[in-house]
């Protein structure tokens, strides 16, 4: 990707761009890419594209000057702006960047698509215990509660702590080897489950609230109204655009002359 393409994808997405800070993340992306490939710079022009429509102004904005004190991978910038969506600074989010805090998140593959971000909250007993997962859309969550519910009997575990054991990819647990939830990703960070908590209905990010009710074998879904006013704007454009045209009533087909 040529610098001129990079500036101008960039000053599509970012409200307030500079030179200096917009020749940083360039610098950086080459630096990221092979000679062979600039598919780096595409995954960073992709991300800020995909946060330009699914955060504030301000979050985006925070998360381009971040360059000022840390290099953040693609998969980073995502959950560097959930926690800029709620109110950190560049300085904190430097330093969760140095812990590896952000890594692995979500690496948007489309500026466009529909943000997977979404909360996950078991209730069992009197306990009860909120997850992250950058999956959502790609899991049936009924499905989800069944094999976590399974796993909980057959291991004799909470259905609480064997969601942890089935989707956590720090787990060592060697049943997630023939889990069919291959997609699923939950995360337990408190950091993040909180950040993302807050901004649950202030912006398009966090697509919904799902609520395992284990007790009652049930399963709650809230969908947050902003992203899904969004992602049905989405889907109208994306059915105008294959629609094919119609012909006018009253046209008629132009019929070939007779051969005389």
């Amino acid at each position: 990707m040529v610098k001129e393409e990079f500036e101008r994808q960039i000053a599509h997405a970012v409200p307030r761009p500079d030179a200096k800070a917009t020749g940083a993340w360039y610098s950086y992306g080459l630096d990221m890419c092979d000679e062979f490939s600039h598919s780096f710079l595409e995954k960073m022009v992709t991300a800020f594209g995909f946060l330009a429509n699914n955060f504030s102004p301000e979050a985006v904005q925070a998360v381009y000057d971040s360059i000022s004190c840390a290099t953040l991978l693609p998969s980073e910038m995502v959950a560097a702006a959930v926690h800029m969506q709620n109110g950190s600074i560049a300085q904190q989010i430097a330093a969760l960047a140095d812990q590896g805090c952000l890594m692995c998140f979500h690496t948007p593959g489309s500026a466009d698509e529909n943000s997977p971000l979404a909360l996950l909250t078991v209730q069992e007993g009197n306990k009860s215990k909120t997850f992250y997962t950058v999956d959502f859309g790609c899991f049936h969550p009924e499905m989800a509660l069944l094999r976590a519910r399974n796993f909980a009997r057959e291991h004799a575990v909470p259905v609480i702590n064997a969601v942890s054991l089935l989707w956590n990819d720090k787990s060592t647990c060697p049943a997630k080897a023939d889990d069919s939830s291959h997609r699923l990703f939950m995360g337990n960070d408190p950091e993040m489950t909180q950040a993302m908590t807050a901004i649950f209905k202030t912006c398009p990010a966090v697509a919904a609230q799902i609520t395992f009710e284990v007790e009652k074998n049930r399963v709650q879904v809230e969908y947050n109204p902003l992203w899904r006013e969004l992602a049905e704007r989405r889907f109208a454009e994306a059915f105008r655009q294959s629609k094919p045209l119609r012909r006018e009533k009253g046209s008629k087909r132009r019929e070939k002359p007779k051969d005389r």
